[in-house]
């Protein structure tokens, strides 16, 4: 019976201590992730570090959230966005001069990449780990 009370509260304790983390994952990774604003519209947690294309879908699943797809570039009040970039709606959004993952794939060995310094869109093999996740 003695036991059973230690379980039990372990078990309770173990469900807090997870459930603030579900909670907080809309608040970029618990503060990890560096959080972006698009132009108009979306809500954004960049990775703190570089990976792959895999690792990348997995840190954002990680966090609950997921990979941004292409379409986050698409900016909807043309009046709040650069509509001369390729990625208006994350053009200039603070995340300084750095490729960030999509999960649109471009070929079997290919991704989108957009770098919001810019506004501009690139591709790149899906194995190199040179680039930051970006979450939706």
């Amino acid at each position: 019976m003695k036991n059973m009370k230690k379980v039990m509260i372990m078990g309770i304790a173990g469900v807090l201590t997870i459930l603030p983390m579900n909670a907080e994952s809309a608040s970029c990774a618990n503060g990890v992730g560096v959080e972006l604003k698009g132009n108009d519209h979306g809500t954004y947690c960049r990775s703190p570090i570089t990976m792959n294309w895999w690792s990348a879908h997995a840190w954002c699943d990680a966090i609950g959230m997921k990979l941004v797809p292409m379409e986050e570039c698409e900016c909807r009040d043309e009046s709040k966005c650069d509509m001369t970039r390729q990625c208006p709606n994350l053009y200039n959004t603070s995340a300084g001069d750095m490729w960030l993952w999509t999960a649109t794939p471009k070929s079997d060995t290919n991704a989108n990449v957009i770098n919001p310094s810019y506004g501009g869109v690139g591709i790149l093999s899906r194995n190199l780990d040179i680039r930051y996740a970006l979450c939706l």
